[in-house]
């Protein structure tokens, strides 16, 4: 065993029989050849090498292993829609220098109803100005310019001059007008104007980012935090959203999006087209969606490396506490309690 104060990854590497995964792997190949060498290990083995990885990057090799393969995808050499069916992790690009300040822009994205403005929740109240793109479309319908002012200076300074002619109703909209016209030209004020006010923040959040930009490279600068949630998932969310509003203002949302429904369907291989091209920056964080499932995992993951913890050190009786106050654990359901109970065996056996 390696004491903790002499742990480095350069040390564990010298050891055949630990296989821990570097956050600075740098090919796809060495992620893959390492994690296969982890499942090959005995499992006393395997516990030291999850000890040791959550010593270093704060997670076991599996999560690791997991949490990296998003940087090393490559894309296919034909159009797939990956999110039309599967949820994927939360992306956060850049969010340490849009905390700090260093950048000042955020683009916040993903379906309708998956779930954006949870993403941002920990901005509110901190003096950001946050635009819902969704706001743009006839604006004139729901805002008067003065209501827009008390909104942000962003949203009045668009509508009040350079895209006045956006200001429109529903009924001034002409029927074979350009419907993505509003969304380039805010979101390129947006940038100009961000970089005018270098003293402010701005969260911009909407689907429509990636369904009228073809080239993610073009926001490298900003921040982009962007929702995994499916877009089955998020329709299906949206829908019970929908249905505890009256009826009259499901009609409203019904009549202002339904125009953009073609827009949605054959773009909306520029959300996968994003996600790869930001999966792969290393200002790229990648979350689990906050459900009841992955809190559950989340937990049970914290009780295995305690378990892992006590292995490594060869005391048997921190296992031992931990199955009784498993056990007497009101909290925890019968699941839960199961796993957890024959994982601390597997280690009490593993240590005779």
């Amino acid at each position: 065993m390696i004491p903790d104060k002499e742990l480095t990854f350069e040390s564990l590497q010298k050891d055949p029989e630990i296989a821990v995964i570097s956050d600075e792997v740098s090919t796809r190949e060495e992620l893959l050849e390492t994690f296969a060498r982890y499942l090959k290990l005995s499992r006393p083995n395997r516990r030291y090498s999850d000890y040791y990885s959550v010593k270093l990057f704060g997670c076991n090799v599996p999560n690791m292993f997991f949490n990296m393969s998003y940087r090393f995808k490559i894309d296919p050499p034909f159009p797939v829609n990956e999110t039309f069916l599967v949820t994927e992790p939360d992306l956060y690009y850049n969010k340490q220098a849009f905390d700090e300040g260093k950048v000042n822009l955020c683009f916040v994205i993903g379906y309708s109803g998956s779930g954006k403005s949870h993403l941002t929740r920990e901005y509110e109240g901190n003096g950001i100005e946050k635009v819902e793109l969704d706001d743009l479309v006839c604006a004139k319908d729901h805002f008067t310019l003065n209501e827009l002012k008390k909104m942000g200076d962003l949203l009045y300074s668009f509508f009040s001059g350079e895209g006045s002619r956006y200001y429109i109703s529903r009924n001034e909209r002409p029927v074979f007008a350009n419907h993505a016209e509003v969304f380039i030209e805010f979101i390129k004020y947006a940038q100009e104007y961000a970089e005018e006010h270098k003293d402010k923040k701005f969260i911009l959040e909407g689907i429509w980012t990636y369904l009228f930009f073809d080239d993610p490279s073009k926001f490298d600068k900003y921040a982009v935090f962007m929702k995994g949630t499916s877009l089955v998932k998020s329709k299906f969310r949206r829908m019970l959203r929908e249905s505890e509003n009256s009826i009259s203002t499901s009609l409203d949302r019904f009549f202002d999006f339904g125009i953009y429904a073609a827009d949605t369907t054959f773009r909306d291989i520029n959300v996968d087209k994003w996600r790869r091209h930001f999966e792969k920056k290393k200002a790229t964080v990648m979350k689990l969606e906050d459900n009841r499932y992955t809190l559950l995992a989340q937990n049970l993951m914290k009780r295995v490396n305690s378990i892992n913890d006590f292995y490594v050190h060869g005391n048997a009786a921190g296992i031992k506490r931990i199955m009784k106050r498993t056990s007497e654990n009101k909290r925890l359901d019968k699941t839960e309690k199961t796993i957890i109970a024959e994982e601390c065996k597997r280690a009490l056996a593993d240590l005779a």
